[in-house]
This record gives C-alpha cells, sequence and structure tokens, in this order.
C-alpha cells in the first residue's frame, strides 16, 4: 500500500479537516524508539520523502508507535489515511 504522510488529514474539533505533514513527526519517533534495522529505514525513509511504499506488517506497525505516542485525534487520522490506502 502507498501512504503519503505529508498529506494526513486531521478532523479538528468543529469537524474540519485540515492537512498536516506528519512525515517530519513520525519519522522521527520511529527513529528514535526502535531497534530494529528495518524500521531505522523506513523511519529515514518516511522523513525524507514523505510517501511510502508499505507491507502489511509495516503499516501495522506504524499503527503500534502511532498508538502509543500520539494523542487520539492522530490516530483516527493516520488509522483511516492507513485503511484507505488498503482500499487503492
Amino acid at each position: 500500500m502507498k501512504i503519503d504522510f505529508r498529506n494526513i488529514q486531521l478532523k479538528d474539533i468543529e469537524g474540519a479537516f485540515v492537512p498536516f505533514d506528519f512525515s517530519k513527526v513520525l519519522g522521527n519517533t520511529i527513529y528514535q524508539k526502535t531497534a530494529d534495522l528495518g524500521e531505522l529505514e523506513l523511519a529515514q525513509t518516511i522523513y525524507k520523502n514523505g510517501e511510502v511504499e508499505l507491507s502489511t506488517e509495516q503499516a501495522e506497525r506504524i499503527k503500534e508507535y502511532v498508538r502509543t505516542n500520539f494523542v487520539a485525534v492522530v490516530q483516527i487520522a493516520v488509522n483511516e489515511a492507513l485503511s484507505k490506502s488498503v482500499g487503492q
């Protein structure tokens, strides 16, 4: 699946969607917390490119990083973006 973390659609408190470049924040988070070399490379790619091709396993790991490191509104937005990417 392909996903562009530079254009994650966050929903604000009034229900409007706001584009958010999540690539640098997510890349840095994974980079600083992973002990896996493959995830380290993925973190660098997310940080540098924003748009990445993910395997199902990588998408699940990203969901886990987002679940444990970010607030609920970000979790919702990333999970929705990943779900839409699966359907493409």
